[in-house]
């Protein structure tokens, strides 16, 4: 999207005696010289706890409160409040980001309004777009009090590292004055600066596992072993390191002695780590030797369960089952 900036500047005058300064901003009255505004910006808290692996596009807003005392009653002021890229910096192209460390960032936007179609811009920086145009009219005492809400958005990829992400607002140049139509190419005026505001998110580490069955088939009499295989897939944050264990199921004693159960008769089957089934498949308890380890990529990435019913005593005909509980550990 881009956007037109424009060159006129353009005041309604209601009071008399204002005149057309050089720089194309209404000369301010006596009393609006006395004036006294301030503005604040909250923060922006997207949340401290979001997992990358399921966030998706997360919201959050601020407040904008602005203030003014010593104005001249019934003449309308406007704030035109330009925020630019802040310390995450933007895109290129008008969206911001939030910054983990140098060259890690996420796609992060300030808007007008609750729908999040509007950036909210500066006509200091145009390619963030055109700021809103705050108008109020003090009463008989001379005073305004304002407040604006900012929606900020951010967009999470199950492939963002975890982390603080913030982006600090400071020095920036709200411009205000009397009678302003619209803050479109408005760079002149007095100006009031809030203090410095953040937007911040914090993505934690997160794993999600899913498993297929090891389905042995249909066997005879166990004078031979018996192989079969199942599946894990392990989807874990980037960078994020991780262990993937199997328990011994519901009677096992250890990997290579679980039981599969008929009622009280069993079939004995060991799970294991590699094709040659030398390597047995155990959980962090039985040691590091035992597990898989790995570091996530925010993508899943699969895992082969070799599984094998030695030669042993054949129990009487029927279907036998376990089931193994697989834990990843991060």
């Amino acid at each position: 999207m881009s956007w037109k900036r424009s060159v006129a500047r353009v005041l309604i005058l209601l009071v008399l005696g204002l005149g057309i300064g050089a720089s194309g901003w209404l000369a301010v009255p006596t009393s609006a010289r006395a004036a006294s505004c301030s503005v604040s910006v909250g923060n922006g808290a997207f949340g401290t706890s979001i997992s990358p692996l399921t966030a998706g596009t997360v919201d959050t807003t601020a407040t904008l409160n602005f203030s003014c005392s010593g104005l001249t009653p019934a003449v309308p002021v406007t704030l035109c409040p330009n925020l630019d890229g802040g310390s995450g910096g933007g895109d290129g192209s008008g969206g911001r980001l939030l910054k983990l460390s140098p060259g890690v960032t996420l796609p992060f936007q300030i808007y007008q309004d609750s729908g999040r179609a509007q950036p909210w811009g500066s006509t200091v920086q145009p390619v963030f777009g055109t700021p809103p145009t705050i108008t109020a009219t003090p009463g008989l005492g001379g005073t305004i009090n304002v407040s604006r809400t900012l929606y900020g958005r951010i967009w999470v990829q199950s492939t963002t590292a975890p982390g603080t992400y913030s982006s600090a607002f400071v020095g920036e140049t709200f411009l205000w004055g009397l009678n302003l139509v619209s803050c479109a190419g408005i760079t002149v005026g007095s100006t009031v600066t809030p203090a410095l505001f953040t937007f911040s998110a914090t993505l934690v580490p997160d794993c999600q596992v899913t498993a297929g069955n090891v389905d042995f088939g249909t066997s005879g009499v166990l004078s031979a072993a018996k192989d079969a295989q199942g599946s894990l897939g392990v989807t874990c944050t980037s960078g994020s390191p991780y262990s993937v264990g199997l328990n011994n199921g519901l009677t096992g004693t250890g990997p290579t002695q679980r039981k599969m159960k008929k009622g009280s008769e069993t079939v004995t089957y060991g799970l294991y780590k590699n094709a040659a089934r030398d390597q047995p498949w155990g959980d962090l308890a039985q040691g590091a030797g035992f597990v898989w380890s790995g570091s996530g990529t925010g993508g899943s990435q699969p895992f082969t369960v070799y599984g094998r019913a030695p030669a042993q005593t054949t129990p009487s005909p029927g279907a036998y089952a376990d089931t193994v509980v697989a834990t990843v550990t991060y």
